[in-house]
């Protein structure tokens, strides 16, 4: 497969030689199917016939001598004496942003071992390892999720500096975390009441285990929170209507984000949604959309509106040709599915170059208007709450607040003055 990216004869004979000569055919193959450049494929190849080179000069013949200290002692000897004017140029990240793609497919093809997450801190291992074991096994919680505790509890952790070992956590004091929560207190109110949640789920594991010597999951103030009490920002149809104008028309992005943008608007439905619909989801025949159950919700089978239909073909036309399902992927190579945050991004991007300023720039305020739009033409609360993947009808009472119809044929006349 090297011959699709070099035609020199002496060119392939270097590449091939050398423990990494076997796998140079596969990675080229790789980068070929997953539809990169020629000048990135030549970047990242190139980069990779000097490690090779490299490893040779080391006195190292076979593939199983490689680490992970090779390539970046590598980088270190690529980078020596190494100067230039280009405001391009990045330096350590450049050259490794080509090497990953060999360290990936060594991975991959069992040749080196997947780095291991970084260890816990030997001082407070012994507390924190249980319990993200707890989180993990009898929470079930996710793996995103139980990442979120780690970080929260290895600063607290850390802010406790000496006092984590066994003996100091059984002296640990309600004044010691006291002194911890009040350097918190000017972070905004959502990531206080992650914070007290983590902490407070966290010393009430300690007490039961016996590593503190009193439960002071207490000690941990409560955020104050309302049911109902925020009104959802949505936008007017006008607003909507300028977003999709302002997408450039005629490109790849354009007609990909057209969709997207279309497909929240239409349906209310979150932006992880979006991102895991697959092509078997849409009946063209039928015509019907497949929208997946989220957050406990169900599955909902929706007809598929003309408008949306019409901007799903347009962007299938630009679409990689891949074996992959997920409806919407990068345009750019490797053409991996899109993941929630480019959602975010997209729909950020798109508001902000149409001039549209809500509180919250994101797919929330998207979701928010179809819901308010389709309480005001009376569709039946159950039926938005399905929409919307809704486990409990309770969520969603907090958009009747917004039903400004049936608001005022309940208000009472203002009293007058006497």
């Amino acid at each position: 497969m090297l011959e699709y990216w070099y035609r020199e004869r002496r060119t392939l004979v270097d590449f091939r030689r050398g423990p990494l000569g076997p796998y140079m055919d596969g990675l080229a193959a790789r980068l070929k199917e997953r539809g990169y450049s020629k000048s990135f494929a030549g970047q990242v190849l190139g980069n990779c016939c000097l490690l090779n080179s490299y490893l040779i000069d080391q006195g190292i013949t076979r593939s199983n001598g490689i680490t992970l200290v090779h390539f970046e002692s590598f980088i270190d000897a690529y980078l020596t004496g190494f100067k230039t004017s280009s405001k391009l140029y990045v330096g350590r990240g450049y050259v490794w942003c080509h090497l990953k793609h060999m360290l990936s497919y060594l991975v991959d093809e069992g040749v080196m071992k997947p780095a291991t997450p970084k260890p816990l801190p030997q001082q407070y291992r012994w507390v924190l390892e249980p319990y993200l074991h707890y989180l993990r096994e009898e929470r079930q919680l996710q793996a995103h999720t139980v990442q979120n505790y780690r970080r929260v509890l290895c600063r607290f952790l850390d802010g406790l500096g000496e006092n984590t070992s066994r003996k100091s956590m059984k002296a640990l004091k309600a004044a010691d975390v006291e002194t911890y929560i009040k350097q918190h207190l000017k972070e905004s109110p959502e990531n206080l009441r992650n914070l007290a949640g983590y902490l407070r789920g966290f010393l009430r594991f300690c007490a039961i285990w016996g590593y503190v010597a009193k439960d002071f999951s207490g000690v941990i103030p409560s955020v104050p929170t309302y049911r109902l009490a925020s009104l959802p920002k949505g936008m007017e149809d006008t607003d909507l209507q300028r977003i999709l104008n302002a997408i450039p028309k005629g490109t790849a992005v354009g007609a990909r984000d057209t969709a997207i943008m279309l497909l929240m608007m239409a349906y209310g439905i979150r932006g992880m949604s979006v991102v895991e619909l697959r092509l078997e989801d849409i009946d063209w025949q039928r015509p019907t959309i497949l929208i997946r159950a989220r957050k406990g919700g169900k599955e909902v089978v929706l007809p598929l509106l003309e408008a949306v239909g019409e901007a799903i073909i347009q962007y299938l036309h630009h679409r990689p040709d891949t074996r992959l399902r997920e409806v919407f992927l990068g345009v750019r190579a490797p053409h991996f599915p899109l993941n929630g945050q480019d959602i975010s991004i997209i729909v950020r991007k798109h508001m902000t170059n149409a001039g549209v300023k809500k509180p919250k720039n994101g797919s929330s305020t998207l979701r928010h208007s179809w819901a308010i739009r389709a309480l005001a033409q009376d569709s039946p609360m159950k039926a938005i709450a399905d929409v919307l993947g809704h486990r409990c009808l309770n969520t969603t009472f907090i958009y009747a607040k917004a039903d400004l119809k049936m608001l005022r044929q309940v208000a009472m006349p203002w009293p007058k003055e006497r």
